[in-house]
């Protein structure tokens, strides 16, 4: 017993050596790479007393990123030397370091008090001046840091896309890009702690998206990810679902950039307390994006709708409204007939390759003509859709005042049975116009405006008992639990919170000051807590 203790020490005592060895020859190999007398290191960056290091040598212009790491990565680097370095904001420790790709380069910095407070530095959009030091050379470097994620794309070649002409597709002619870049992306996330700092390095296509898109020079982007062959890659991303497919919203006409983040937030809560039915919606998250060395500024990274969310099968359809005109019988024909996917802005999104095109449009012409132009199949409107479904959209969309919600910008997935029966179900989408926001109209301080797309009218006019009781109930189960002004107005106020701290706001306007980020929600409190109050009153006569 006592030589198998002796055994554990000694085995102890020479790890116990050899660590404190290998330390002790790494802070020599660190002291090799900064030949200079240094005070401390601040996320490993040597903090010298003066800058007499640089003499004699040539100042060059670090037009692209000079070769700083960290954790093995390249820094996001835009042209004019500024690194920009994710950290977590509400945390009081910096995590990482920074180091240089080559031993024949150093890193250096003068003292800065800024060091001292890490929130305060991220909230104020602090900027660190450091220096990549070389045999003759030096580059002088701004270093800020982002209390958010950070994403680069990086191009290596374009694609030219040939659109055809409108007639032989008009879904590709308007919606396809003219120009697809293909090259790299990385992802910086801070995550909460040191143990989850995630650095993700992929290949990537990506595109402008969005009609809208062309009208802003701050442009959304769809983006593809890709493995080294060039393949699909499914990635989980700022803790998102793993997938390939994600979307990349600029933001631009949302003042605060909080409305489209939180309107999710609150149609995730309608989805996980509807037990029925499966309205499982996109989630979003902040990033800050630099495209190609360009600081592009605050971001939203959004999944998107697709099969795979809604658990569709290969009976399904999922149909896409991107614009305000319901196409009649005879226009939905006309796409069958010439093959389209797209009519009058509603486009088939799935299935991915339609084979018979009379099918693939039968649910949506049958919705059209039942609930908008007065006709329709022999079977009952109620059974053609999820009447919970159909009054939580309602629902929302009336407290979110989604302006631009009510039939345009909404995904209608249609579940078929074997006998080509379908029940349709919605789910919102691109909701930046929400909480007061119009898009021709700026901010529109009416209380009273009514956004209902036709499904829960129709019902109404036809026998109110389809619709009303469980209408009723389902109001008073949301407002006495998250559809409560506070609690809508805390979401909001949370996401506004999270980008001051991460301080975006000074960076973001620098970037655009034609579209300047906005932090006064007055408006929107004043409007939200009128809004609820009428909306109750509404709903208990409807």
């Amino acid at each position: 017993m006592k030589k198998t203790r002796r055994k554990v020490l000694l085995g102890m005592s020479i790890l116990l050596v050899l660590f404190l060895a290998g330390a002790y020859s790494f802070e020599i190999y660190m002291d090799h790479r900064v030949p200079v007398a240094y005070t401390e290191r601040i996320l490993g960056i040597p903090v010298v007393e003066d800058l007499s290091c640089l003499n004699g040598k040539e100042k060059r212009a670090a037009t692209e990123q000079p070769g700083v790491l960290f954790g093995q990565a390249q820094v996001p680097c835009t042209a004019d030397g500024t690194l920009y370095l994710a950290q977590d904001q509400t945390s009081d420790t910096w995590v990482g370091e920074l180091t240089t790709d080559s031993r024949d380069t150093y890193l250096c910095m003068l003292p800065d008090t800024a060091w001292d407070d890490k929130k305060a530095s991220v909230r104020d959009n602090h900027v660190f001046r450091l220096y990549l030091v070389g045999s003759d050379y030096y580059y002088p470097l701004r270093l800020v840091i982002c209390g958010m994620p950070v994403m680069t794309l990086h191009t290596d070649r374009v694609e030219e896309q040939d659109l055809g002409v409108y007639e032989d597709d008009p879904d590709h002619f308007y919606y396809d890009p003219d120009k697809i870049f293909f090259g790299t992306m990385q992802l910086f996330d801070p995550a909460a702690d040191a143990a989850h700092y995630q650095i993700l390095e992929t290949g990537a296509r990506f595109y402008i998206r969005g009609a809208s898109s062309a009208h802003f020079d701050k442009k959304s982007y769809a983006l593809g990810l890709l493995d080294a062959k060039g393949a699909k890659l499914d990635q989980s991303l700022l803790g998102m679902r793993s997938d390939n497919s994600w979307k990349l919203k600029a933001m631009v006409q949302d003042g605060p950039r909080v409305r489209e983040k939180s309107a999710y937030q609150i149609w995730e809560q309608f989805a996980d307390t509807n037990t029925e039915v499966n309205e499982a919606g996109p989630r979003m998250e902040y990033l800050e994006l630099i495209i190609d060395g360009d600081y592009v500024g605050l971001y939203g990274l959004l999944e998107p709708v697709d099969a795979k969310k809604l658990a569709l099968d290969k009976n399904d359809a999922l149909y896409k409204v991107t614009g305000w005109m319901e196409p009649e019988d005879e226009d939905i024909q006309y796409a069958v007939d010439h093959r389209w996917r797209i009519m009058s802005l509603v486009r088939v999104r799935y299935p991915d390759v339609i084979a018979d095109y009379e099918k693939a449009w039968y649910p949506m012409r049958d919705y059209l003509n039942t609930f908008y132009h007065g006709g329709g199949d022999e079977r009952p409107a109620e059974q053609k859709v999820y009447i919970s479904n159909a009054v939580d959209m309602l629902l929302f969309n009336m407290a979110v005042s989604g302006s631009d919600n009510f039939y345009k910008n909404i995904y209608f997935a249609a579940d078929v049975d074997t006998s080509g029966s379908y029940v349709m179900r919605q789910i919102p989408w691109d909701l930046d116009m929400t909480f007061g926001q119009h898009a021709i109209d700026g901010f529109l301080d009416d209380e009273t405006l009514v956004y209902e797309e036709e499904a829960v009218p129709y019902l109404m006019e036809k026998d109110p008992t389809l619709v009303q009781p469980y209408l009723r109930t389902r109001w008073s189960q949301v407002r006495g639990s998250f559809l409560d002004a506070e609690q809508m107005l805390q979401i909001l106020y949370d996401n506004q919170e999270y980008l001051l701290q991460a301080g975006v706001e000074q960076r973001e306007n620098a970037r655009w000051p034609k579209y300047p980020m906005t932090t006064d929600l007055t408006q929107v409190t004043d409007l939200l807590y009128r809004r609820i109050d009428w909306l109750d009153a509404y709903f208990a006569a409807y």
